[in-house]
């Protein structure tokens, strides 16, 4: 494995700015620039007339781009090479690569934090006084430059797991897909079932107004849902309170198995069923405990019916807004459900289950491969690992 030499930029890329006049009766497709390398933000096309920019820089394919106001930010990235006629304002300046560097690999290190920081470290000054990085300054910067071989190796591996991400993320973009129609078609499919009101066959209650100051090291178990991952214990990270004055104040707010639990603080909530292990902790402020009539109502088909694109369009009839800042109690009980039997609803809720089982295995598996992604560049950037150049004969043979 060779020494690599350290570079200044402008050793091995140039500024290549393509501005062009805009003209009245054109419209233009417009670019920007995600932070932490994660490509460009297409945007809006804009009509020549509805602007007041007398020129647009051109974006082409395989340029260097970044963000002179947001670089501190890591906005910076190189466009694809398949890219079509886009354009940006002047705040976007583009260089081309030279014989030395490789587009590709100039990709890769806009997604590490080495160069972010060095990003970072031109742009001086705080909030909306952080000064731009020009040009003349961003080609000071430095990089240790591989070979072009070395180059061509570390790019098609890197490449090789970004397409089984890429692959991942469509698969799972499939399964939601599938999951919400599953939603509509399972919960609210059946219209002959009878739909009753959520106050006739669930009682609520609403959390205990607890303050920072009744927390304790160790008691009553204090469940909190801001945090809940799917699948996640329900008494994970939580807080606790003094038995005694539990006992003496929020004995009647303890959860029993099979409640359900519903947090206000999220885009339509976070939703958890109490198991054996969460039996007789206290919910927290701003979350709201839901105990169905169990002869009517099966526990675990609720957490499906408040996912469902029919409570969501409930939500915004009651004009509570996405965020549920102040839902409540009171408009859960202005809702209906729909109410197949008790097996049908064990079957719904089974089903619906297992497909999301499926997407959380995918979700981690995701979590795992761009977690190794991310070592993986990391050494290589860093000459810990190094790719023999017996890969290349193998590069030759697959192009």
């Amino acid at each position: 494995m060779s020494e690599w030499e350290q570079v200044r930029l402008d050793e091995v890329i140039a500024l290549d700015v393509d501005a062009v006049p805009v003209t009245a009766t054109t419209s233009y497709d417009i670019v920007g620039v995600l932070n932490r390398g994660r490509g460009l933000l297409f945007r809006e096309p804009i009509a020549g007339d509805e602007t007041s920019y007398k020129t647009l820089n051109r974006i082409r394919p395989n340029q260097i781009v970044y963000s002179r106001l947001k670089a501190f930010e890591g906005a910076i990235t190189v466009a694809p090479n398949d890219l079509g006629e886009v354009y940006a304002s002047q705040e976007f300046p583009t260089f081309t690569c030279g014989e030395r560097m490789l587009p590709e690999y100039f990709r890769l290190l806009t997604t590490t934090k080495r160069l972010w920081e060095q990003l970072q470290a031109l742009s001086t000054g705080m909030g909306g006084r952080r000064e731009r990085v020009k040009p003349a300054d961003f080609l000071t910067m430095e990089v240790a430059l591989p070979s072009l071989s070395e180059q061509c190796r570390i790019v098609d591996a890197v490449s090789a797991l970004d397409a089984q991400v890429e692959a991942l993320e469509v698969e799972f973009a499939h399964v939601e897909l599938v999951l919400d129609a599953m939603l509509t078609m399972e919960t609210y499919g059946g219209a002959e079932w009878p739909r009753r009101a959520f106050s006739d066959v669930i009682d609520f209650r609403e959390g205990p107004g607890i303050m920072a100051r009744d927390f304790r090291d160790a008691g009553v178990p204090l469940i909190r849902l801001a945090g809940l991952t799917p699948g996640e214990s329900i008494l994970a990270k939580c807080n606790y309170l003094d038995p005694q004055k539990v006992d003496a104040k929020w004995s009647h707010f303890r959860v029993e198995l099979g409640d359900v639990l519903l947090s206000t603080s999220a885009a339509l909530g976070r939703v958890a069923v109490v198991d054996a292990e969460g039996v007789g902790a206290i919910p927290y402020t701003g979350i709201i405990r839901m105990r169905p009539a169990t002869d009517l109502v099966e526990p675990s088909y609720i957490p499906w019916l408040l996912r469902s694109a029919d409570f969501a369009s409930q939500i915004a009839d009651a004009g509570v807004g996405t965020t549920m800042a102040h839902f409540g109690p009171t408009h859960l009980r202005k809702m209906t459900i729909p109410l197949p039997p008790v097996e049908t609803q064990l079957r719904i809720a089974e089903t619906l289950r297992q497909v999301h089982a499926n997407q959380l295995d995918i979700a981690s598996e995701l979590t795992n491969l761009r977690a190794f992604r991310s070592a993986l560049l990391t050494s290589l950037l860093n000459q810990e690992i190094g790719i023999p150049e017996s890969y290349d004969a193998l590069l030759e043979e697959v192009s």
